[in-house]
């Protein structure tokens, strides 16, 4: 089909294309509304790792530091960091709970740990991403420590604590929709564009008989 024919095919079907996007944009609201609201809170940590005052000692410890916060996203996630948490909390979330609703963002190129949590209550998730961030710290600071008596060879401090979302970070409305409807337009397009080469089809057929 040219696309001149598939441009005059969309205009003869428009209803069909307009029903279709309606029916996407429906969707989309239907799904959007029944998806559970989550609020996300981020705390930022910054890892260094203890070296000596030569340049050497001291790129050598910042390798150390980076290639070891390449698994906090496990440890963080770990009942050894999260039982502490869900203590604290007097039983409103357990460990495994809080392992779902943990992340971790880490980079190849920094030292900067982001510990995110993701909860239906805003203030809950900030609440829970710096308790998870702490505890996280002192699990590092345990085992980090070469004997009981020695300086952990690596440290976290809090630079950006977690902030009280003020708007939900699922569902995202405004995405939901814009997909609902782009969607919604291809299927109309496609059950169009369908029709119109099958009429094409049929009366070809009856041309050549």
């Amino acid at each position: 089909m040219h696309p001149y024919d598939y441009f005059h095919a969309l205009r003869r079907g428009w209803p069909i294309l307009v029903v279709a996007t309606i029916c996407g944009l429906l969707a989309a609201i239907a799904l959007s509304a029944l998806t559970t609201t989550q609020y996300t809170a981020t705390t930022r940590i910054y890892f260094t790792a203890s070296g000596g005052a030569k340049g050497e000692d001291l790129s050598n410890a910042a390798q150390y530091a980076l290639a070891r916060v390449q698994g906090f996203d496990a440890l963080a996630r770990s009942s050894t960091v999260l039982d502490p948490v869900a203590a604290e909390s007097g039983g409103t979330v357990s460990a495994g709970q809080l392992a779902g609703q943990v992340s971790v963002s880490t980079s190849m190129t920094t030292t900067m740990v982001d510990v995110s949590v993701a909860d239906t209550s805003a203030k809950r998730a900030a609440t829970l991403s710096e308790a998870v961030s702490t505890s996280l710290i002192k699990e590092v600071d345990v085992l980090e420590r070469p004997s009981k008596d020695s300086p952990a060879s690596m440290t976290g401090t809090i630079v950006s604590p977690a902030q009280v979302p003020s708007a939900p970070s699922s569902p995202n409305w405004t995405v939901n929709l814009l997909a609902g409807l782009v969607i919604g337009a291809m299927i109309g397009s496609g059950v169009v564009a369908t029709r119109e080469f099958s009429a094409r089809a049929r009366v070809s057929d009856r041309a050549g008989t």
